[in-house]
């Protein structure tokens, strides 16, 4: 029966091998894909940890930056405390003094340049007009009076603030 079968069709066994190698070459596609897509996501998956590498060296970028601002500030900080007693002085010499002669002018210049160039730095005056304030005044005198409570009277020494950061408060006597 066989023998019929194969007579009556004798490109069975043909389209059986035609079958098995369609098959095989439909395996051979398959297992392809399924290399594609382990590449696609091996690829998909480096993208990732490239950009989240690109982020942490923007953020260290950033943070370092900020360090190095905040060591600058600090170091400008310093100085500038360092300086301010200059200032003190260089003003009760100018204030000591009752007539303005040329040794006036010169320590009112030189008093002048060193504000200037403590100013470029970021160094403000604490404004002393008007009511206490205990974050950048410091009342070291409280006295009756006929102003307002909590005004400010006298300034004993001057406050400055750097970079809207105060760091020497003003040494005031206040009115109660």
């Amino acid at each position: 029966m066989t023998d019929i079968n194969e007579n009556l069709n004798p490109d069975s066994t043909e389209d059986s091998n035609v079958e098995s190698e369609i098959t095989e070459e439909e395996q051979k596609i398959d297992e392809k894909s399924e290399e594609n897509q382990d590449e696609i996501s091996e690829v998909e998956s480096l993208k990732d940890s490239l950009k989240r590498l690109q982020a942490d060296f923007i953020n260290y970028k950033n943070r370092t930056n900020r360090e190095r601002q905040q060591s600058i500030e600090l170091a400008n900080e310093t100085l500038i405390m360092k300086l301010l007693p200059i200032l003190d002085d260089l003003d009760r010499a100018i204030s000591s003094k009752k007539e303005e002669d040329e040794f006036f002018n010169g320590v009112n210049l030189i008093r002048n340049n060193l504000v200037d160039t403590l100013s470029s730095f970021g160094l403000k005056e604490v404004d002393c007009s008007g009511k206490f304030n205990p974050n950048y005044h410091h009342a070291v005198i409280t006295e009756d009076s006929d102003k307002e409570a909590d005004s400010i009277l006298e300034v004993f020494q001057k406050g400055y603030s750097l970079n809207n950061k105060c760091i020497r408060p003003a040494m005031v006597k206040v009115s109660k």
